[in-house]
């Protein structure tokens, strides 16, 4: 456990104070399930697309991004973070015009909804509210654990109890204020997070001798720490590439932000907007990253335990107490913007989502949308605390289950007009079938896969291959109650 700071303590507590103030602000405009679940249909650009940024930048990009860097060099860059952007651009292209047409024509608060009205079907609503669910439930634990290692680090308690801390505040916008609230800190956790990261790049490469000095470094330990694409195989490279390009595009925090926005012309220049961003969060990750790892071969930084510890270390200890505390805070901005996003998404799942795909309508849904909030961010401490293994579980189907669950049910679904209900169902529940499958097998040895292949990319490719497959081989059939083919019943229009 790391000495504390009054400086670093100080900085962190004024930004958990900005939140709360924020989350107050947002409860007391929260008045239906609109807002609660769309933010009232009321965003502009830029606040839109820094929401966007800020939900898909996680504890995962930051601090694991980061202890990737500083083991492996620039994989984490090439592989994840430029990937990432490209599927701003993907989502944007494909269907931001088409879900915001959908979600303009009535009640369409969540991608079940979208699922339903494309396909005219209760059962494919109920698969995506079942991927979504198994989603959230791994990131919030995961997120809950990273939360509690950050928060014990600034002011020298337990991880537990500053998983406590952490969530409690989340809680306090979270539930009161559902996507409003998200939204909003995650604009001000976002600008945060961008600002202190150019920052923290500058600070970082100076404080080893310049790029120089660092490029040196790392070649004369190993050429391909220097390298593009760091020292890892290039197949698992072209794995992340695909899987966090196209995957991105499949995230259930970014394309429900399309159904928030005022009007279409708020599209324009979004999806730049979020790349910027999140190419900015990537100059923290490489400055801390490569300038830890230079370091660390000279014999001139401190042990750690894990490589996630490198970035908490190198900013308590080689930066000053200011930018170290609004470093932490940047952080906790990362870890907690993307807890509130998947909060209110895993509540949709179980209020809305699912009761709809039996028939059945649950009545005061902010009331039990707040409720379901509550009961999420119980269980994942819950998970994270006691179920160490569970959470390991479930937090590698977060990314993955999103992709290959959602790109060709929802994406391909709403751009191809010949996609049918049955391949929607049949992706579905595949991809479910091959994650938990190859995740839990490669636990125990079972590994079919060649070496390199990451699972996530697999299943992806598979599920998107059985949907274009069932699609052509299945006709789309009239819907209970319709009298018009699942296909064409929501055919979409170009955007």
């Amino acid at each position: 456990m790391l000495d504390t700071n009054p400086t670093i303590v100080i900085v962190v507590a004024l930004y958990l104070l900005a939140t709360i103030g924020i989350g107050v602000w947002a409860t007391r405009r929260t008045k239906t399930t609109s807002d609660f679940l769309v933010a009232g249909r009321n965003l502009g650009m830029f606040v839109m697309s820094i929401a966007v940024f800020a939900s898909i930048q996680s504890g995962f990009g930051v601090l694991g991004g980061t202890g990737m860097a500083f083991t492996d060099g620039l994989v984490f860059v090439s592989g994840i973070g430029l990937a990432a952007v490209l599927g701003f651009g993907l989502a944007w292209f494909l269907v931001g015009k088409r879900l915001w047409r959908m979600g303009s024509e009535g009640e369409v608060y969540t991608l079940g909804d979208v699922v339903e009205r494309r396909y005219r079907s209760p059962a494919v609503r109920g698969w995506i509210a079942v991927a979504v669910a198994l989603g959230v439930i791994g990131y919030l634990g995961t997120q809950v654990q990273a939360m509690g290692v950050v928060m014990a680090s600034i002011f020298g308690i337990s991880p537990t109890s500053g998983a406590l801390i952490g969530l409690g505040i989340l809680a306090v916008y979270a539930i009161g204020g559902g996507t409003i609230a998200a939204v909003y800190t995650d604009v001000f956790q976002g600008v945060l997070l961008v600002v202190v990261s150019v920052v923290t790049f500058f600070v970082a490469v100076n404080a080893v001798g310049g790029t120089a000095d660092i490029t040196t470094t790392l070649q004369g330990e190993d050429p391909a720490l220097a390298s593009a694409f760091g020292a890892l195989p290039a197949v698992t490279i072209a794995c992340w590439i695909f899987l966090f390009a196209v995957g991105a595009a499949a995230q259930p925090q970014l394309l429900t932000k399309f159904l928030m926005i005022r009007d279409t012309a708020q599209l324009k220049w979004g999806a730049l907007t979020a790349g910027i961003a999140y190419v900015c969060t990537m100059f923290l990750v490489v400055g801390v990253g490569l300038s830890a790892l230079a370091l660390s071969i000279r014999g001139e930084f401190p042990a750690v335990d894990t490589p996630d510890q490198a970035l908490i270390v190198f900013m308590t200890d080689y930066t000053p107490p200011v930018l170290a505390g609004l470093a932490l805070a940047a952080i906790l901005a990362a870890i907690m913007s993307t807890g509130d996003a998947f909060a209110t998404l895993g509540a949709a799942s179980l209020v809305r989502d699912l009761p709809r795909a039996f028939g059945m309508r649950v009545r005061n849904e902010l009331l039990w949308s707040r409720v379901a909030v509550a009961v999420l961010l119980v269980a994942s401490v819950l998970f994270s605390l006691y179920l160490d293994t569970l959470v390991a579980l479930l937090g590698v189907f977060g990314w993955g289950t999103f992709a290959a669950a959602i790109f060709p049910a929802v994406v391909l679904g709403l751009v191809w007009s010949r996609a049918t209900k049955a391949a929607a169902i049949t992706s579905i529940v595949l991809s479910l079938v091959i994650n938990f499958v190859l995740e839990v097998g490669q636990l125990y040895g079972f590994a079919p896969l060649p070496e390199g292949v990451v699972n996530g990319a697999f299943a992806l490719a598979a599920s998107t291959l059985i949907f274009i497959l069932v699609s052509l081989l299945t006709r789309p059939r009239p819907a209970e109650g319709g009298d018009e083919p699942a296909g064409e019943a929501a055919q979409p229009r170009s955007p």
